[in-house]
């Protein structure tokens, strides 16, 4: 790929970037053209199948890595009952250990199927591709800090005796799910205005 794009910069960068930058979303207005906008996508003759299997798949991680954040502050205020707690950690691992596994398997299909696919029928898509290319890296950091996170979280008996290990380990592993949720929100977005308008005209 083309060595003039930086995916380590500002207007590029998962982390740092709250669009998709000018250069990028003007070299999609052809595909976005033809495509339509995001409303009028569900009405492309061409969105039932992979398309919308593809919104449906984002959509669940989408509302997953939402998800746990939340669980993980509930974890949090159940200081004075341990019984619960237990029964939330095994929750919260079930979660995340789901949400984990799919998005690794979701970013292999991309990895290794579909960019491939879009390089070879969308050669202006280059840029693009080499930016999810640099997300995906950048996620499975995070899902890899997530999952050691997750791991360290020691057995819960139904006793106090290990609280404050568990409240700090709980703290990291909200970091940890906070930030795969903001990267989750972003890389999202930006992956469907790529992708979404190019499976549509395959």
């Amino acid at each position: 790929m083309s060595d003039s794009f930086i995916y380590n910069s500002k207007i590029n960068h998962v982390e740092q970037r709250s669009e998709l930058s000018d250069q990028l979303q003007q070299q999609l207005s052809d595909l976005q053209s033809i495509s339509g906008t995001r409303d009028e996508w569900p009405q492309h003759k061409r969105f039932a199948g992979e398309a919308e299997f593809w919104m449906q798949v984002h959509k669940a991680l989408l509302g997953a890595a939402a998800e746990l954040p939340d669980r993980c502050a509930s974890l949090l205020l159940l200081a004075d009952d341990p019984t619960a707690r237990k029964k939330h950690l095994t929750q919260l691992s079930q979660l995340g250990g789901q949400l984990i596994h799919h998005a690794h398997t979701h970013h292999h299909v991309e990895d290794h199927h579909f960019f491939p696919v879009f390089q070879r029928a969308f050669p202006k898509l280059n840029h693009h591709l080499e930016l999810l290319d640099g997300d995906h890296k950048i996620l499975t950091q995070s899902l890899d800090q997530l999952e050691s996170a997750l791991s360290t979280l020691p057995a819960v008996k139904a006793d106090a005796s290990n609280l404050s290990l568990v409240m700090l380990k709980g703290e990291e592993l909200l970091r940890a799910a906070n930030r795969v949720n903001n990267l989750f929100k972003r890389h999202i977005a930006d992956e469907e205005e790529i992708c979404i308008p190019a499976i549509l005209q395959l």
